[in-house]
């Protein structure tokens, strides 16, 4: 996943106040307890098959169109 970060930080899209978690397939209860607290301070999303509840923001890792998701979630915060 990291390779498709690169175009993304090439680009400048991925603002200060946004993060993606790449390497967090399953998060733990702790994580997103911890994740929760941060909207309104940080838009959180994670590359992960489980569903997450909002404010927290999921992307399956092999979506087709991935990074487009991504950029499109970066553009909606």
């Amino acid at each position: 996943m990291r390779c498709h970060l690169k175009p993304l930080q090439r680009r400048q899209l991925l603002p200060h106040r946004a993060l993606l978690l790449t390497d967090c397939e399953h998060p733990t209860p702790e994580l997103i307890s911890f994740c929760e607290k941060l909207p309104g301070v940080i838009a959180v999303a994670s590359l992960t098959e489980e569903p997450l509840e909002a404010p927290l923001k999921g992307f399956p890792p092999n979506q087709p169109n991935l990074i487009s998701a991504i950029e499109t979630w970066l553009e909606e915060i």
